[in-house]
């Protein structure tokens, strides 16, 4: 599929009649806007075009209609409130099948009605209008569509917890597994009806009943499933309507009215802990505090009475070696002359140091003004910054108890909603409990559809081998009683197969991307649950959470790469706002590698900070067409004009 040409008529913020033309040979498609200008609009008209109500981008959205869906994008600049899409496109490329769908509804009515209508070569073609959701469902199906048309913001979610149910759906379906349910269907359908034709035959009547009863178990497991997925949306929408309540509750003062005895004892609880802060600075203000003042002072005392004491130390020391001079002099005359130049050598020591005494400090004084000095005044200040820290916090929390206080509440309005609230309360406590009730029924259903199995297949091992060939319906029972139990290994068989070469693809797509080339080796997918697996070179599992939103981004653009060449489909990818968690090496390698080879038409939306300048002339050969969209900020529209947000080409 190559999109050719879109027209927008009054849909969102392109007012009147835009038009996008396609007619370059190149893959890229450069469409450039600020923030708000319509890039996402472009997408949208893109799913709409297409899908109309199926578009995930309609199903993804608040709006609970599709007619309010499409009442919301009504442009009504000019007063007629006309809206209308249309979209050509040719299924490869050349002029052999060109289709253009057209879409178009009334802004003006209550109750909003689309219109649409196909061409065909440029001929109107009733079939197709009547069953255009089928014919794009065989093109494209809608759940593939966000693999193809996707937005670089929210894609990295995807890589953050295992795949998700619709994904995994969706790769099944992509990969061509999904096929073989339709076979297997078919299959049951044919046994069913040859043996309801074979009634002379006791066997096979039992065997029937046998595969209608798993057959029957199988579909009541499923029933609760859907039951119980039901009741779990059920239960979450019920929760998301009881948050916005309580959001309600405490704006409009619900939670003041509730805590305003608390509030008053916590009010009066930091006016106590205020005066308790106070008394303590007072006490330190009474204590060692004021020395603050005086501290270069203090520290000037220490080194006088360090050095004095220093002093009096080496006097002492003097002294002690004179009297040994003599006495040792007494018992060795002979080195009277060498001992004597060190004791003179002594002495000149000690009065190089001599000081005047200025303060007389004693060891215990001089050891209380150093840890004076070094730890208590610091303590002190440690101390005082705390005290007075924590008592800034109290009197923050007393204004702010009191501005809580003083709001003007309406009682009636919280009635209602405080009403409202314990009712959502009741209800979620009831469903909770029939939540429970159909799980441990679906436990229940769960080993009943293991025994009705079990059972099966023993009869069906034990009958089908005796069954007679000469019989066409016996033999036609028989041999696709044998396909669907075929088709069941080589369903796990080929999701193993399709699994392996889908990660080895994605393993290859992620290396050409990755700046880090070592630090994912290789991706595994699980053949069972089809969740993603990242293995380092000493095959550790690295957790996803340790990925950086650069890195999952980049995950998830492997994955969706991987999964186009392994469809081998031959469809556009739109990307919206592609870059924006990404570092410039990694912007790289998306620009040279990936936009280039992702499909035959690449149409990349993007601001001119994700690609400026620099990646635009990196892009530039292998840019087909390109395009700027223009706000009118008076008018308050966009229009579209040929060429990028830089000199066009």
């Amino acid at each position: 599929m190559i999109l050719r040409k879109l027209i927008m008529h009054n849909f969102g913020v392109y007012a009147s009649t835009n038009q996008f033309e396609f007619q370059g040979k190149e893959p890229i498609v450069l469409i450039g806007g600020m923030n708000g200008r319509g890039k996402t609009t472009f997408l949208e008209a893109v799913l709409v075009g297409l899908y109309g109500s199926n578009s995930f981008a309609y199903t993804e959205s608040k709006f609970k209609t599709y007619g309010q869906y499409l009442k919301s994008y009504v442009n009504k600049a000019d007063g007629t409130n006309q809206t209308y899409i249309e979209l050509e496109f040719s299924l490869d490329g050349s002029d052999e099948e060109v289709y253009l769908v057209h879409r178009e509804w009334d802004g003006n009515t209550q109750r909003i009605r689309e219109k649409i209508w196909v061409k065909k070569n440029g001929s109107d073609n009733s079939f197709l209008t009547e069953n255009w959701p089928m014919f794009v469902e065989n093109i494209l199906p809608s759940a593939l569509s966000n693999f193809f048309f996707f937005d670089g913001e929210k894609i990295a979610e995807l890589a953050v917890e295992n795949t998700n149910d619709q994904m995994k759906e969706s790769i099944k379906s992509l990969l061509g597994i999904s096929v073989l349910d339709q076979l297997n269907n078919d299959l049951g359908r044919i046994i069913s009806r040859l043996s309801a034709a074979s009634t002379e035959d006791q066997d096979l009547i039992y065997l029937e009943e046998l595969r209608k009863k798993r057959d029957n178990a199988e579909n009541d497991l499923k029933d609760v499933d859907d039951e119980i997925y039901r009741l779990e949306e059920k239960i979450d929408s019920l929760h998301i309507e009881l948050e916005k309540k309580n959001a309600e509750y405490a704006i409009k003062g619900g939670d003041i009215v509730e805590q305003r005895h608390d509030l008053m004892k916590q009010r009066s609880h930091h006016m106590a802990l205020v005066e308790r802060y106070e008394d303590d600075l007072l006490e330190q203000a009474a204590g060692e505090m004021p020395l603050l003042l005086v501290k270069s002072l203090l520290a000037d005392i220490e080194y006088q009475g360090k050095k004095e004491q220093s002093y009096k130390t080496s006097t002492m020391a003097t002294k002690k070696v004179r009297t040994l001079y003599d006495d040792f002099v007494n018992k060795y005359p002979e080195s009277k002359a060498a001992i004597s130049k060190f004791v003179d050598f002594v002495q000149a020591d000690n009065d190089a140091q001599k000081q005047e005494e200025v303060y007389g400090l004693s060891d215990n004084t001089l050891y209380q003004i150093h840890r004076l000095n070094t730890v208590e005044l610091n303590e002190c200040v440690n101390h005082v910054r705390l005290q007075m820290k924590r008592r800034d916090e109290s009197y923050s929390k007393i204004d702010e108890i009191d501005n809580y206080l003083s709001v003007d509440i309406d009682e009636k309005a919280l009635n209602r909603i405080f009403k409202r609230i314990k009712e959502l309360e009741k209800e979620i406590l009831t469903e909770e409990v029939n939540l429970t009730a159909l799980q441990q029924k679906r436990t229940t259903l769960h080993g009943a559809t293991m025994i009705a199995e079990s059972e099966f297949s023993k009869a069906a091992e034990q009958i089908l081998s005796s069954l007679e060939s000469n019989d066409d319906d016996k033999r036609i029972v028989k041999y696709a009683h044998m396909a669907v139990e075929i088709i069941k290994r080589y369903r796990i068989r080929l999701q193993q197969n399709k699994a392996g070469i889908l990660a080895k693809t994605m393993t290859d797509c992620y290396r050409k991307l990755a700046y880090k080339k070592h630090l994912i080796e290789e991706i595994q997918m699980d053949p069972v649950s089809l969740d993603l697996h990242y293995l380092n070179g000493n095959g550790d599992e690295v957790e996803k959470k340790k990925l950086s939103a650069g890195e999952k981004q980049l995950m998830v653009i492997s994955l969706l790469w991987a999964l186009a060449i392994c469809s081998k489909k031959k469809l556009p990818v739109i990307i919206d706002t592609p870059l924006s968690r990404l570092d410039s090496i990694h912007r790289e390698a998306l620009i040279t590698t990936y936009f280039p080879n992702a499909s035959d038409q690449t149409i990349i939306l993007s601001t001119d900070s994700e690609i400026d300048q620099k990646y635009y002339e990196l892009m530039r050969p292998h840019i087909g067409d390109e395009f700027t969209l223009v706000y009118d900020d008076e008018h308050m529209k966009t229009s579209i004009k040929k060429g990028y947000l830089f000199e066009g080409k």
